[in-house]
């Protein structure tokens, strides 16, 4: 072939080249293309709104409405709907409890607590009021105005039927022991908080802070300097909790250094280390529940309760 002809066709061969090229990432771009898809919460959201238009009296979707604009925080829509709910005298208690709850996040106080007590005036007089999650509900929502108005008696009452119903409540067993140090009844704080802990024992500073305004409150200075170790360890300051953990392992705060030094093992996955500081505070306390079930988390098995060693620092149980 004459080499201008050659040269033709490999200009016309790299001109399809070019084309069939550019089509190709074309057709890719297109196909790998999406439109952003609706959240499936906002179709749920406009799902409901359509079902209480074709059908106001569909209380099922209007309940269901209210919560979703809750979740929302779109308090005041979420009120409307409830408010339509106890207006037809339907799920009285449950809408209540809701209109209750968006009033409290819009700082209307005054309208939360009414709707809290028509909460608790139905449900304290049903036959699961012990065990009652929407009466622990109210209490603890009126728990909270009062911490936010400045009245931590009333928070203390409030939180402790709150408690009563739900012992395992962690969050509002820390309210409780917060409310006991506003109200300056430090030493009742202790067991509330260290049950919220025992709880939810990673991941949550606020117990320790309130122990450590407890502890420093009832004057016990290791306890309090325990407690502000384990806000270091909470927040992930790990080499200055551990430095302070350390220091506190010979004093009366002994037991609770030994448990927060396993602990601060346990959530860097260095189990034998965490196995050890458990087994030390063990061995001073073979009831130490903490101290047991972080034992068991990171792989050890108690065969016999450990014997406290001669030297061993006394307990600081009294502390509580």
């Amino acid at each position: 072939m004459p080499e201008k002809e050659l040269n033709r066709w490999i200009r016309r061969i790299a001109l399809v080249f070019v084309v069939l090229f550019v089509a190709f990432v074309a057709f890719y771009a297109v196909d790998r293309f999406r439109a952003p898809a609706t959240p499936m919460v906002d179709k749920q959201l406009a799902a409901l709104e359509d079902a209480i238009r074709a059908n106001p009296a569909d209380i099922k979707s209007r309940g269901q409405l209210a919560d979703l604009y809750f979740a929302k925080r779109r308090f005041q829509d979420a009120i409307t709907q409830y408010t339509a709910l106890i207006e037809a005298k339907s799920n009285v208690e449950l809408a209540s409890l809701g209109r209750g709850n968006a009033y409290r996040e819009l700082t209307q106080f005054d309208s939360a607590i009414t709707d809290y007590n028509t909460v608790i005036a139905i449900a304290s007089v049903g036959e699961m009021a012990k065990v009652d999650p929407n009466l622990e509900a109210a209490y603890y929502g009126l728990g909270m105005i009062a911490i936010a108005q400045a009245k931590p008696a009333e928070a203390v009452d409030h939180f402790s039927k709150a408690t009563a119903i739900t012992p395992t409540d962690a969050d509002a067993l820390f309210q409780l022991g917060n409310a006991y140090v506003a109200a300056g009844q430090a030493d009742k704080a202790i067991s509330p908080l260290r049950k919220a802990v025992a709880l939810v024992p990673v991941g949550w500073a606020d117990p320790y802070q309130a122990m450590a305004a407890a502890y420093k409150q009832l004057a016990k200075p290791e306890l309090e300097a325990w407690a502000t170790a384990m806000i270091a360890l909470e927040t992930r300051d790990y080499g200055s909790a551990k430095t302070q953990l350390e220091a506190l392992t010979s004093s009366t705060a002994s037991e609770e250094a030994m448990v927060g030094l396993g602990l601060l093992y346990e959530v860097q996955h260095d189990f034998p280390n965490a196995q050890l500081w458990y087994g030390k505070a063990l061995a001073l306390d073979a009831t130490n529940e903490p101290a047991q079930l972080g034992f068991k988390r990171v792989g050890g098995k108690i065969i016999a309760a450990p014997t406290a060693a001669p030297s061993a620092a006394a307990s600081p149980s009294a502390g509580n």
